[in-house]
């Protein structure tokens, strides 16, 4: 499996682009402002995404994707995720207010896009990969996916700060690689206590808790803090077994 970024930051600025990978060309991984890097073709190319929460920097690439494409379109692009996430989009994004709903364009019969809810915890085949939904903890319903396809395995992370079940599932079920969230230095403690995300040090506390050495690609860093946030958190890490890398733009994995 070929796992690209298009935009990895936890903001925005000049260069920097809001969580969106790509997945063999197909299946988009959370959609993000790295979107936008796309051509049309690639984007033509692409079957469904997996959203792990409704927060716009996450979504907001693909709510001006489908706008971009909908003339295009021959065949419906799925929109995957739990039923709390499908919901937020479905009400206060693709509602007629915010944004053209896309499941009745160009009209009910024959839309552009389609919906299919993922139960928590249970694997889905979606466009031949196994993908399974599990529970993170952030201000609004979040998830990871473990997708697995032809017995190679990956754990992708929407946001969260300090979590359990993902890990006990990690620890039956093991991936090589986990694509996972860092957004703040431990100076930052009490906003990501409150925003629910990690920081440098939350982050090592929960990587203990995974039994089975993986490679760990350190996404969603909080633009300008990159590099204190990194250098900390590679000085207070050295105990764990796992392997880690910066998440950029140009990076590309084989999973």
């Amino acid at each position: 499996m070929k796992v690209h970024n298009l935009g990895c930051s936890g903001g925005l600025a000049e260069g920097l682009f809001t969580t969106s990978f790509l997945l063999d060309g197909r299946i988009l991984l959370d959609g993000g402002t790295g979107v936008g890097s796309l051509s049309l073709a690639q984007m033509n190319q692409i079957e469904a995404v997996l959203l792990t929460h409704a927060h716009m920097d996450h979504i907001a690439g693909v709510a001006m994707m489908l706008a971009s494409i909908s003339e295009q379109r021959e065949k419906p692009i799925t929109l995957a995720a739990p039923k709390a996430v499908l919901n937020a989009i479905q009400s206060h994004i693709f509602n007629w207010e915010i944004w053209p709903d896309f499941s009745k364009i160009p009209n009910e019969q024959t839309p552009i896009l389609d919906y299919l809810e993922l139960k928590p915890q249970q694997t889905t085949e979606l466009n031949g990969y196994s993908v399974m939904p599990l529970p993170l903890s952030h201000t609004v319903p979040s998830f990871a996916y473990r997708i697995e396809q032809c017995d190679q395995a990956f754990c992708f992370f929407g946001d969260t700060g300090p979590t359990d079940l993902v890990w006990q599932v990690l620890n039956q079920q093991p991936v090589s690689d986990l694509f996972i969230e860092l957004s703040y230095s431990q100076e930052f403690d009490e906003l990501a206590a409150i925003s629910k995300h990690y920081t440098s040090q939350t982050l090592i506390e929960d990587l203990a808790k995974l039994e089975i050495p993986a490679k760990v690609h350190l996404m969603h860093l909080k633009p300008g803090a990159e590099d204190r946030i990194i250098e900390e958190f590679l000085a207070r890490s050295q105990s764990l077994p796992h392997q880690f890398d910066l998440c950029q733009k140009i990076n590309t994995f084989m999973v």
